[in-house]
């Protein structure tokens, strides 16, 4: 790599998360090199902007390379993340690290694995002030006499080598909940929590500055999703809706001292948000943020390097509707809007997943795979807990 240029390496899983990373880098004076998690799955590796990467099919190939190759104590590069498994990992080695790199995280080696834990997050948020639904930990042979249903199961953490049994189970019944239990592994640890029929959700994407500004680029206000199990439409806004205190965000981050790129979850009920996690690394949506005005990766690659990021724009400019270009499609297929309304929403919107007209190769690979993505995610969906079951069974390892 050029070392007279500033440098930016992203570390993360081939998606439209690094995707939106090498975009929101390509016009700027930084130098691009990416780090591919898990290999290559031609999203990010396709676009124009990704002109330097290479595969790590393991967090400790991607920390092998890194050392060997981009270790430089004189013109550090900033190094950014966008997965929970690789963000634990960066703040764990953090001293090795911050002698050759500028990073995302805590200034205590550890602190974003305490905090990426569900159970912890929540409650340090409830200390806080945010409004917390009502939590339990729970694993498989806990007591379940006094839960209310519905409710809600979310896995606590992510734990290396395994897949999560599900993202997260809507429980009815006491049957249903006892049925899910049966199949999760002993040493697994979950939420069990109170079911918020959201109307919406609430995503505050930004970034805490080195100098301790926490700088927010607006809201994403999502009001469908889609057979993938993401969001497909929805507003982003820099009028944050009154329900969220974002001076909570500030205290929270400031109180496990992080720095770096993050997102905050809300189910919103009526007038009310409800807290559903912090993700301490780059979200997938934001370059959403900068298809609205805001550029925060770029200002927080300044700030970590000690320049100047005040003449980046941090906030998006007014009210800009996101859709997904690819998959949105499906409510209408399933009935949940109209083909008219859709048409009207579609004309409407101007911020997309993959679709960039100075950058079609993303999106053009995306529309091949929709069908069989539409199918595996409705397959897993349905099927995910018996499928790592069976895997576990076998010994299956990942990755």
């Amino acid at each position: 790599m050029n070392e007279t240029k500033k440098k930016v390496i992203i570390w993360g899983v081939d998606d439209y998360n690094v995707l939106g990373l090498c975009r929101q880098f390509a016009k700027s004076d930084f130098e691009l090199l990416f780090i591919a998690y898990r290999g290559n799955a031609n999203c990010a590796t396709v676009s124009k902007y990704c002109t330097n990467f290479v595969e790590a099919l393991t967090i400790e190939d991607g920390y092998n390379y890194l050392m060997t190759h981009c270790a430089n104590t004189k013109d550090k590069a900033v190094l950014i993340n966008s997965n929970d498994l690789i963000a634990e990992f960066i703040d764990e080695h953090s001293i090795e690290l911050k002698k050759y790199f500028t990073i995302t995280g805590t200034t205590k080696p550890g602190t974003v694995k305490k905090y990426d834990d569900k159970g912890a997050m929540g409650k340090l948020a409830e200390d806080i002030g945010f409004l917390v639904p009502q939590t339990k930990r729970c694993n498989w042979n806990t007591n379940i006499s006094d839960v209310k249903f519905p409710c809600i199961l979310k896995p606590c953490h992510q734990t290396a080598g395994k897949y999560n049994e599900f993202k997260f189970k809507v429980c009815t019944t006491p049957t249903q909940l006892k049925n899910t239990l049966r199949f999760v592994r002993h040493d697994s640890e979950f939420l069990l929590q109170q079911y918020i029929p959201k109307e919406k959700d609430i995503l505050i994407y930004g970034a805490r500055m080195m100098d301790g500004k926490t700088c927010l680029a607006g809201a994403l206000i999502r009001d469908r999703f889609c057979g993938t199990g993401e969001s497909s439409h929805g507003v982003i806004t820099a009028n944050i809706p009154k329900c969220v205190n974002t001076e909570h965000i500030a205290q929270f981050l400031e109180r496990i001292d992080y720095y770096g790129l993050f997102s905050v979850e809300y189910g919103m009920v009526k007038n009310e948000a409800y807290f559903f996690e912090v993700n301490l690394r780059n979200d997938g949506t934001s370059h959403f943020f900068f298809q609205a005005g805001a550029n925060i990766p770029l200002a927080w690659a300044y700030s970590s390097l000690g320049l100047d990021y005040s003449k980046i724009k941090t906030v998006v400019d007014g009210d800009s509707y996101y859709m997904d270009e690819i998959y949105d499609i499906q409510n209408v297929k399933e009935g949940k809007i109209s083909k008219e309304q859709w048409e009207k929403e579609k004309s409407e919107a101007t911020v997309f997943k993959y679709y960039d007209k100075e950058d079609l190769a993303p999106y053009e690979a995306m529309l091949k795979i929709k069908n069989r993505k539409l199918f595996m995610g409705s397959f897993v969906a349905k099927y995910r807990l018996y499928i790592v079951w069976f895997l576990d069974k076998i010994g299956f390892k990942r990755k």
